[in-house]
């Protein structure tokens, strides 16, 4: 997806000196709290993401020389550039919320993403899992929206009857996923962790 790929390449162009200490999915998930802050100070942001103020210095730097946010002294804001690409982004992934209570288990913390990929590219999940393993995810499921029906591909094409539990009213309330959508939920040992990875996973889909 054009959006995302502007924003990852934005944030991957290195520079001299040393490696930074930000993963994509840090990036990202920064621009997206910013986004959805309207207004967030950097140290408030840093936290948030559990990233280290020098690395968030890095990631405002780029995003500011790229013309997508300003700074000043109440904090971080999209430009007008930025709100066009956040709103760009977000037609690929339009919501992303932490869900308490789930009985799969996936983690501790857990959140839940809706992605409406360019193809149906959803295979069975593994390499959505992985994707998000890989950034410190314990796990993720991912879940093909078809018939009004979460389906795993594969495997289960109704998980509402064939798994019953909260967990499926919670995704509705939460994501309001239609048919063609696909929701991955993945778990970590806390919510910045999940986040980033569902972001993960859902980049390869992207």
């Amino acid at each position: 997806m054009a959006a995302v790929s502007t924003l990852l390449e934005l944030v991957e162009r290195r520079g001299q000196g040393p490696s930074p200490g930000f993963s994509r999915e840090h990036a990202l998930l920064a621009f997206l709290t910013i986004g959805a802050s309207g207004e967030i100070g950097r140290q408030a942001l840093a936290r948030s993401l559990n990233l280290g103020e020098g690395s968030m210095r890095t990631v405002l730097r780029k995003f500011t020389h790229a013309g997508y946010v300003q700074t000043d002294t109440l904090g971080c804001h999209l430009t007008p550039s930025g709100r066009r690409l956040h709103a760009s982004i977000l037609r690929s992934i339009p919501k992303m919320a932490a869900i308490k209570d789930s009985q799969v288990e996936l983690g501790k913390s857990q959140v839940a993403i809706l992605v409406r990929p360019i193809t149906n590219m959803a295979a069975n999940g593994l390499v959505q899992r992985d994707s998000a393993v890989k950034v410190g995810a314990t796990g993720a499921a991912t879940y093909l929206i078809k018939e009004g029906k979460f389906a795993i591909p594969g495997s289960s094409p109704d998980c509402e009857k064939d798994f019953p539990g909260s967990i499926w009213r919670a995704l509705r309330s939460e994501l309001s996923p239609k048919d063609g959508d696909v929701v991955i939920l993945c778990g970590a040992a806390d919510e910045t962790t999940a986040k980033m990875g569902a972001l993960s996973a859902a980049f390869t889909l992207l």
